[in-house]
């Protein structure tokens, strides 16, 4: 991989970063996103999505907390975006859970057609068939399922990437990066960041920030690079500050915490001397 200097680039422009996400988590991605150095704006009335989309550099669509209108201001934002030719993130939480996120996920993939997806094990397989047309249950919430699904799971990762012409980045114990016939392999992160509410939501913003800076989004190669980068850079920092809460006798509240302190004081350098990718 190229040696950009990612995060350099990031605080040098702080690129702003629409996020319309959940209630749930909208205060630690919002930090998250002033960590590594970025703006969020975390509009979502349906009336001005468009017009905060059309300042900002990268879009963010969480269905973390998912209602009728707010599905409508995400395609709204979301086609404002690609019009713009600003990358747009689309993390289909829950997918799993109930049919109404499903259908909603397959107009919003339909109408935007997003740059990057990112979900869990089960929530990437489940959107893969869902897109196949399968008849699927209801499995769970928002977390994955684990054992649920055999093989190898960049295979269901390939295969979404294929149809929607995303890079998908689908998290787990190894996350995975798929995009435009390249596959890698991040091996950092901890397990407590699966112990609080929202990691994956601060992930969003990170990659996000890390797209808005990037090359535009017609050079899909590099959007690949932009979204491996800021799972690496997320999983470091999970690493790091689990390690400081273990010394100092914490647990999961001061790992958020420390989670958030380490992105802030992130650089290149230690992105570049801690990230775990294997490349195929």
């Amino acid at each position: 991989m190229k040696q950009i200097e990612w995060i350099k680039k990031i605080r040098d422009t702080s690129p702003r970063v629409h996020c319309i996400t959940n209630y749930v988590t909208a205060g630690d991605v919002a930090n998250m996103v002033l960590a590594i150095g970025g703006s969020p704006i975390m509009a979502q009335g349906i009336k001005e999505v468009e017009d905060v989309t059309s300042i900002c550099q990268s879009l963010v669509l969480n269905m973390g907390t998912l209602e009728e209108e707010r599905v409508e201001a995400m395609i709204l934002a979301g086609k404002k975006a690609a019009g713009l030719g600003h990358p747009v993130i689309l993390d289909p939480v829950g997918v799993t859970a109930s049919a109404f996120r499903r259908e909603s996920a397959l107009r919003i993939l339909k109408a935007v057609r997003p740059s990057v997806i990112r979900g869990n094990v089960s929530e990437i397989h489940m959107l893969e068939q869902a897109l196949m047309g399968m008849e699927t249950g209801n499995l769970c919430g928002v977390d994955s399922v684990p054992g649920d699904w055999s093989g190898q799971p960049e295979k269901a990762a390939i295969s979404l990437g294929n149809r929607t012409g995303a890079v998908v980045v689908m998290t787990g114990t190894t996350d995975i990066v798929a995009g435009h016939g390249r596959v890698m392999k991040i091996r950092n992160g901890h397990s407590f960041m699966g112990r609080i509410t929202g990691s994956g939501c601060m992930l969003d913003g990170i990659i996000g920030a890390f797209c808005a800076v990037g090359p535009p989004v017609t050079e899909a190669d590099a959007m690949t690079e932009a979204a491996a980068m800021a799972v690496c850079a997320h999983g470091l920092c999970g690493e790091l500050a689990a390690g400081k809460a273990v010394r100092t006798g914490g647990g999961t509240g001061s790992f958020r915490m420390y989670l958030t302190d380490y992105m802030s004081i992130l650089d290149d350098g230690m992105l570049e001397r801690g990230k775990k990718i294997e490349i195929s």
